[in-house]
């Protein structure tokens, strides 16, 4: 079996013994990025974002991207995130509508 080399990161907000939010990043896509909805909209998302941006190692990597939900890019945008375009994705027979941004590193 032949596998790829894979660079994947998590990193979670915790407060109290909680988990409230959570981040991943595979090499230089973030690709899961959940907030608890009753702890949205108090900067967790944006320090979670914040702290995956420092790991990117900007020597191999000239930015970092996601394809956001459409309802998402307002957020990404708010980060410093550009939109360069609109993606739709095929699922299993269902289309689900992304925002494709990308956050310069250099």
């Amino acid at each position: 079996m032949e596998e790829r080399a894979r660079l994947f990161f998590t990193a979670v907000f915790e407060s109290e013994g909680r988990i409230l939010g959570i981040v991943g990043l595979e090499l230089n896509e973030i690709r899961l990025l959940c907030v608890s909805p009753e702890h949205r909209r108090r900067g967790i998302g944006r320090t979670l974002v914040e702290y995956i941006k420092s790991l990117v190692p900007d020597l191999l990597f000239s930015d970092i991207f996601v394809y956001s939900s459409i309802q998402g890019s307002e957020f990404y945008s708010a980060c410093g995130f550009k939109e360069k375009g609109r993606v739709i994705f095929d699922i299993g027979g269902e289309q689900l509508r992304t925002v494709f941004m990308t956050f310069p590193l250099c």
